[in-house]
């Protein structure tokens, strides 16, 4: 069950290899961000949720936890997994080919991406601009 760090303002969800993780991350997602009034921020931040998760279970193995943290005008989102290598962006394959996508995604819609090395794994991250006015409730 997702919990709550600091009120609506930073939401963490543990997350698995078990069937139906990655919709539970982007329901997650998109709860959190009911309140955003534009729709494709909201649409380009479940899209990127699903790509971290997907590249977690399927590169890494074992996916961690999702993190979004939310500050005036911009969200944070994060996913760590097992592996310690870091991710590499690969060309997008033909379009009836599968894989390649991900990281293209994040370079395409987030403002900057990068990883970070968590113990014996990592964190991926990247950041989206929130709408201008855009200040979650206070905890």
């Amino acid at each position: 069950m997702p919990r709550s760090l600091s009120g609506p303002r930073a939401r963490w969800l543990p997350l698995s290899d078990r069937t139906g993780v990655v919709a539970d991350a982007r329901s997650v997602t998109v709860d959190f961000l009911a309140d955003v009034a534009d729709p494709s921020v909201v649409a380009d931040a479940v899209l990127l949720v699903s790509e971290l998760v997907g590249n977690a279970i399927r590169h890494a193995g074992e996916p961690g936890w999702l993190l979004l943290v939310r500050r005036p005008g911009l969200l944070r989102i994060e996913v760590s997994d097992s592996s310690s290598r870091p991710p590499v962006p690969r060309r997008p394959k033909a379009v009836e080919a599968p894989g390649g996508l991900g990281l293209f995604l994040l370079g395409c819609l987030a403002l900057q991406w990068g990883w970070r090395p968590l113990g014996p794994g990592k964190a991926v991250w990247c950041e989206l601009r929130l709408p201008p006015g855009d200040v979650p409730d206070k905890p």
